[in-house]
């Protein structure tokens, strides 16, 4: 699993870098999210990875079912699978949007909440987070119950736990 995220990651790089010499981040991005919803299904993906067909025969198939996709995307759609990578096409769709948001200066943070948080409050969050971070936030807020109260705040790999549940596991395991 580590090896195939540093391999989505290395794939990512690769296309972003190309992306970015075009000067155009989006385009390539939206020709990305083609052929991972293409060749993200489970079933294309299997077929396509299948050692019984021929490399010939599952790069014509993979083609195919390319057909419209720009050709820099349907490059990479061939070395996945010339290189039995396909499974990891979706993990490279999301790092190239990991690298477009940094390029861009925006951070993607999710915000748990107790209870569903109105238009309002989730305006206050993105607000108080861009001002903590120094840069534009885009947030996406969920409700899960079991928090009890407060929020758990996820930026990147980097967590800001808060929540009443965390709290009073923290007093029990101080009484204990």
């Amino acid at each position: 699993m580590v090896r195939a995220s540093i391999l989505a990651r290395r794939y990512a790089e690769a296309y972003f870098a190309l992306a970015q010499e075009a000067g155009d981040i989006g385009g390539w991005r939206e020709q990305l999210a083609g052929v991972a919803e293409t060749l993200g299904d489970p079933a294309v993906s299997e077929a396509l990875a299948n050692p019984k067909t021929s490399l010939a025969e599952r790069v014509r198939q993979g083609m195919q079912l390319l057909e419209g996709v720009s050709p820099e995307a349907r490059n990479l759609a061939r070395l996945l699978v010339e290189r039995r990578r396909v499974g990891i096409v979706r993990e490279i769709l999301s790092h190239y949007d990991a690298l477009t948001d940094k390029a861009s200066g925006v951070v993607r943070v999710e915000v748990t909440t107790a209870v569903p948080a109105d238009g309002a409050l989730e305006k206050r969050i993105r607000d108080a987070l861009s001002k903590q971070l120094g840069s534009d936030v885009q947030t996406i807020v969920r409700s899960d119950p079991s928090i009890v109260g407060g929020l758990v705040i996820r930026i990147g790999d980097r967590v800001i736990d808060d929540s009443l549940r965390t709290h009073l596991q923290q007093l029990q395991a101080a009484l204990a």
